[in-house]
């Protein structure tokens, strides 16, 4: 018997087909999976580019954020600048309406003023009146400094219509301040005839001084002041007048005893009367209209006018004087 051929084949067909399909699987997977790998790959730088792009954009942000943040404050300031703009309109706004008001007021009494000095020229021609004696009683307590200094401005004025009114004038002057304040509280200046002294009247009033130290009432000696000026020898045919200037009454218990001296003066002699010439100022505001009220009943008693001096200095004095 032929013995049979038992030699091994490893790589038989079969074998050979599996491992070409295997081969084939494995290059159509590969060509099927590397599009998805390479879209992989351009994703990732694609996401670190747009990491990137975020960072500078919110570095950017920031910036903006600060800048909008110091914008805020330039126009939180310039709102307040233009706050405070707005405020100081509205109070100078104010203020020109009061000084509007104040022009109104002063024209109006420039306006009555010139026409009451019309009808005195008029009588003066005349010679209805040919002599003039008047006294200022002026208080010169620490509150009346500004109306010291109107006055020693407008004297000159004043005395240059009185003499185109009258053709002799004299003047005379008492300053009165509170007895305790530690000072003298009586200063005068005898009748002096405006011509040829009227330097001598001009440098009394401007030498004038406040009282160094305040007194310790509101109410002040001006029942001394007025004594003082009615004692003074007025002319016998003259047209008599004092003036008191001040901001403050007599004291209280002196009031009555003042306003009878006053009438007593206004009604003894023929032509004599006393006026009241009331100045504001920050102390008289404290005691309200009080102290005006004694002004304006000081001015009736004597006979005279009453004046709440408002405007300039001149205008209220020469109301006062040129009374019938």
């Amino acid at each position: 018997m032929k013995p049979r051929n038992r030699t091994l084949s490893i790589f038989t067909l079969s074998a050979l087909d599996v491992l070409a399909v295997a081969t084939g699987t494995f290059v159509l997977l590969l060509v099927l999976l590397m599009p998805y790998y390479r879209k992989s790959f351009d994703s990732t730088a694609e996401i670190e580019e747009v990491r990137a792009a975020t960072t500078t954009k919110s570095a950017e942000a920031e910036a903006l954020n600060q800048a909008a943040a110091q914008h805020l404050a330039t126009a939180a300031e310039a709102q307040a600048e233009i706050d405070d703009l707005d405020q100081g309109a509205a109070a100078l706004a104010g203020q020109m309406a009061a000084q509007r008001d104040a022009a109104r007021s002063a024209r109006e009494t420039a306006v009555a003023l010139e026409e009451r000095m019309a009808d005195l020229e008029a009588d003066a021609q005349k010679r209805v009146v040919e002599e003039l004696d008047v006294v200022f009683v002026v208080d010169t307590t620490r509150s009346m400094g500004p109306v010291l200094d109107q006055l020693a401005l407008s004297m000159r004025g004043i005395v240059r219509i009185l003499e185109r009114l009258v053709p002799s004038v004299r003047i005379g002057f008492v300053a009165y301040r509170d007895r305790d304040a530690g000072v003298k509280p009586l200063i005068t200046l005898p009748f002096t005839s405006t011509d040829p002294h009227l330097n001598r009247v001009l440098n009394f009033v401007r030498d004038l001084e406040i009282s160094p130290r305040p007194s310790r009432t509101r109410q002040e000696d001006l029942h001394l002041g007025f004594a003082k000026a009615a004692a003074m020898p007025f002319r016998a045919g003259a047209k008599q007048n004092i003036i008191v200037i001040g901001d403050a009454a007599a004291h209280r218990h002196l009031q009555t005893r003042t306003l009878k001296q006053v009438a007593r003066f206004a009604r003894s002699r023929d032509k004599a009367s006393v006026s009241a010439l009331f100045v504001t100022t920050p102390s008289s505001l404290l005691g309200g209209d009080a102290d005006r009220g004694f002004f304006r009943a000081m001015a009736q008693a004597g006979e005279g006018a009453f004046s709440d001096h408002s405007g300039r200095m001149i205008e209220s004095v020469l109301l006062s004087v040129l009374v019938d």
